[in-house]
């Protein structure tokens, strides 16, 4: 049964954490609890006109909404709730890097603080840019707070990140963290400037991974963030067990984790892999609860599931994921295409929370765009073969990875410790042929080859050389924050 949650409970969780003594008085904290049990009126009422206010500085202030608005004959006030927001066509990526100048607010409101860069390099190195508006840039903290509350965390326990080097965190003299080494602080980043926390401890995921069970081993968190794929590889590093013990939760950022891998790393560490969902040029999007449903942060964003004209999706079926930020004026992005696939749903959701959700997301519809037709269920087949098998077929693995050729043969490349037993190949055959038929298309099992990581460092489970021939398929691999 499903954990049901309310108001008068999150507020008692809320209190488990100590403002410090200066932040006393602060009541965002308290008002975003309140939000998520309103009355689904009252959020669409609230979003309604967040929505307009922000539009209407769009059109008024931007030359990129002001010039669309004039092609449609449409006036600043023309978009009254989210049910206008289909009158907008979709903002893609590659509009916002081509005309990056032009979707910048050429006047801000007095008093309003200068905006801070962000810059994603994206899965294939390409950059997208955006200004953030400071009150915008803040929400990130805040709404990293509401999810530290919903999944439970205990602000005394150690928390332990491995992140790509890009986002490791800078030495106080401003310089890079040195090669090898655990940076250690007194408090959770984004949370330590209001509240009482243990400490954070961060490594970097380029380093080998018996050093990264060394670090977790010495400082034995209570709490791990790390890409889904960095969770199992630990755990088959470990002969298919935690690297540590004493993990109460892991978070998993940056990628999507599929059912079948979710499942596996919660059997195999016996905690759960909680999960946010959001994207660099907007901030944190969605938290997910504990009945799957990913919930909208409405303080700061809105959520379209669509479909490929652009209209709503009914709910029960996928569709793609359009976001709209509401609060960054500096840059606004209205019906931001994300690249993502996810379900509609609708109705309350069992967890007790009102917010609008969205259910589990599918992934990234552009990563298989322009590739040969059964890609995506051939790697999903392989994928989830590899998440089923038994611990001691796995014993010696430690990362893999699915590749397709430029003449659309598959590869499932497997770095080892030591050789893995026949029936680990047999089982992969077996699978294949449900997907490719008998007798199926060519399937190597490569030890020792190549596996690619994003030029980030990210890892990828699968990459194909056929992106090189579809730039909108390549471009849409971009990573998510965490």
């Amino acid at each position: 049964m499903i954990p049901r949650t309310s108001l008068e409970e999150e507020l008692a969780e809320l209190g488990r954490w100590k403002l410090r003594p200066e932040q006393a008085q602060m009541r965002i904290f308290e008002r975003l609890t309140r939000n998520e049990f309103q009355a689904v009126g009252e959020h669409r009422v609230r979003s309604d006109n967040a929505l307009a206010n922000f539009v209407h500085f769009a059109a008024s202030r931007v030359p990129y909404y002001r010039d669309l608005f004039s092609q449609r004959a449409l006036r600043p006030d023309a978009i009254r709730g989210v049910r206008d927001l289909p009158r907008l066509p979709v903002l893609k990526k590659q509009d916002v890097i081509e005309r990056a100048g032009e979707m910048r607010a050429g006047r801000l409101p007095d008093g309003e603080e200068p905006p801070v860069v962000y810059s994603s390099t994206g899965t294939t190195g390409q950059p997208v840019t955006v200004l953030m508006s400071r009150s915008s840039s803040r929400m990130f903290a805040y709404l990293w707070h509401r999810q530290a509350r919903w999944f439970r965390f205990d602000p005394k326990g150690c928390f332990a990140k491995i992140r790509i080097p890009s986002t490791l965190p800078r030495q106080v003299d401003g310089s890079p963290m040195p090669k090898g080494v655990a940076m250690r602080r007194d408090g959770w980043t984004y949370l330590t400037p209001f509240f009482e926390t243990g400490p954070e401890v961060t490594f970097s995921i380029s380093e080998p991974v018996e050093k990264q069970i060394g670090w977790l081993r010495h400082f034995r968190p209570s709490y791990m963030l790390a890409y889904p794929g960095v969770f199992e590889e630990l755990a088959l590093a470990c002969d298919s067990a935690p690297p540590v013990s004493g993990l109460k939760a892991l978070l998993g950022i940056g990628s999507t984790a599929t059912p079948s891998m979710r499942a596996w790393i919660e059997r195999v560490y016996g905690i759960p892999l909680e999960q946010n969902y959001g994207l660099n040029e907007i901030g944190m999007v969605a938290i997910r609860c504990v009945a799957g449903r990913y919930h909208v942060n409405t303080e700061t964003c809105l959520v379209e599931i669509v479909d490929r004209e652009g209209q709503p999706c009914a709910p029960g079926t996928r569709g793609h994921v359009l976001v709209t930020s509401l609060q960054n004026i500096a840059m606004p992005l209205i019906r931001y295409d994300t690249g993502d696939i996810a379900l509609a749903v609708d109705g309350p959701c069992p967890c007790g929370r009102t917010l609008p959700s969205f259910g589990e997301i599918a992934g990234r519809y552009r990563r298989y765009a322009g590739l040969p037709a059964g890609t995506r269920e051939r790697v999903r087949a392989l994928q989830q073969e590899v998440e089923a098998m038994p611990p001691e077929l796995v014993r010696n693995l430690r990362r893999y990875q699915v590749y397709q050729d430029a003449e659309n043969r598959f590869e499932v490349r497997v770095k080892v410790v030591g050789p893995l037993p026949p029936e680990f190949e047999g089982r992969l055959r077996e699978r294949w042929k449900t997907v490719c038929g008998d007798p199926p298309r060519p399937l190597a099992i490569i030890e020792g080859a190549t596996i690619l990581s994003s030029p980030g460092g990210k890892r990828l489970d699968f990459d194909s050389a056929l992106y090189a021939r579809d730039d909108s398929a390549a471009l849409a691999r971009a990573e998510t924050v965490g």
